[in-house]
């Protein structure tokens, strides 16, 4: 399998109010608009004296080919997160306080082990023919993997910016 990295450390930061729930919510309805597999690569939580710690790692793809599969994979690390009370419309409401870093990778993993195009001379020749000739294999793929990158981060962003609205 080859994986060859078309987006790297795309990252966000937000310090502020949030509900890591929603969070997982909106990036699980995200995956499910664009019809994406996801698998769950780790999930931690530590509690520390200045509050919890929690890093949420995943990735989601489609089979965008006969052997060609584009990832997204987010990190999501929460820091200092507390739990505190506000008071909204006379109404007291239980929020996450927390320092959040998101960072986002896109990759594209090619699988060809078993074809007959991963004999020496033909691999050769393909590697030379999407350089510098079409980048018939692997080019055709990357605005997928890129689209999906920074349209991942655009609505992360946005669920942060509305988070401080509504507490704002």
């Amino acid at each position: 399998m080859e994986k060859k990295q078309i987006v790297f450390d795309l990252r966000l930061s937000y310090n502020g109010p949030l509900s890591i729930e929603k969070f997982y919510e909106e990036v699980e309805k995200w995956i499910e608009e664009k019809g994406l597999q996801k698998e769950l690569k780790r999930k931690l939580e530590d509690v520390e004296s200045k509050g919890k710690k929690i890093e949420w790692v995943i990735e989601a793809w489609k089979s965008a080919g006969h052997h060609v599969k584009p990832v997204v994979r987010l990190r999501a690390l929460f820091n200092n997160v507390k739990e505190v009370k506000i008071k909204r419309n006379k109404k007291t409401v239980k929020i996450n306080q927390a320092d959040a870093l998101m960072v986002i990778d896109g990759f594209l993993e090619t699988e060809f082990s078993t074809e007959w195009t991963m004999k020496p001379l033909f691999y050769f020749f393909r590697t030379l023919y999407d350089k510098y000739i079409w980048k018939v294999w692997s080019e055709k793929y990357d605005d997928i993997v890129s689209e999906d990158c920074y349209d991942l981060h655009k609505r992360i962003k946005a669920f942060f910016e509305l988070y401080k609205l509504k507490v704002g």
